[in-house]
């Protein structure tokens, strides 16, 4: 659905602001990227992806960077418990040489504070798009069906239109 200008400069409400917070702290603290919950966050306000992550970044980054630190903290901890002995031992290891930690799960994006984006997040970005582009292509075909229909109903309004100026002619 094209977003009208009065979509694009509505005010953000305490509410969105509220969900987008708890969106983001929850996809940090179970391992998940923030672009995800600009995504999620999206879908739920009607806004774009690109602008919950502007407001996210120009205003409630800095309103709920502890919050934002904690849950980080918490992520890690839960990857370190889950994670297998050896795999601590060699993640000490790396982390006293300061090398980054390899991983087979994960693409690095030297613009990710934590180092990357997991094939999940790619999975989940896919499976998003797929939808959205499924949602897309059924809107079409609607519109399509909608604008034949239109040109249908005109015609025969402009038929009506030539009979009645007929028989008032005559």
């Amino acid at each position: 659905m094209p977003k009208t200008e009065q979509q694009k400069n509505k005010s953000w409400s305490n509410a969105e602001d509220t969900l987008l917070k708890d969106c983001i702290l929850e996809n940090v603290r179970n391992g998940k990227t923030q672009l995800i919950a600009f995504e999620e966050v999206a879908e739920q306000t009607g806004r774009s992806a690109g602008s919950v992550g502007f407001r996210w970044n120009s205003t409630l980054r800095q309103r709920y960077s502890e919050e934002l630190k904690k849950a980080k903290e918490e992520a890690k901890n839960k990857k370190t418990k889950n994670a297998p002995s050896s795999i601590q031992d060699s993640t000490k290891k790396n982390k006293s040489t300061n090398a980054p930690t390899p991983s087979l799960t994960t693409i690095d994006d030297p613009f990710k504070e934590d180092g990357g984006i997991t094939y999940d997040d790619v999975i989940s970005f896919l499976k998003n798009k797929k939808k959205a582009d499924d949602k897309y292509s059924q809107l079409k075909d609607e519109h399509t069906a909608l604008q034949e229909e239109y040109n249908s109903l005109k015609e025969d309004f402009d038929e009506v239109r030539r009979l009645v100026s007929r028989s008032n002619n005559t």
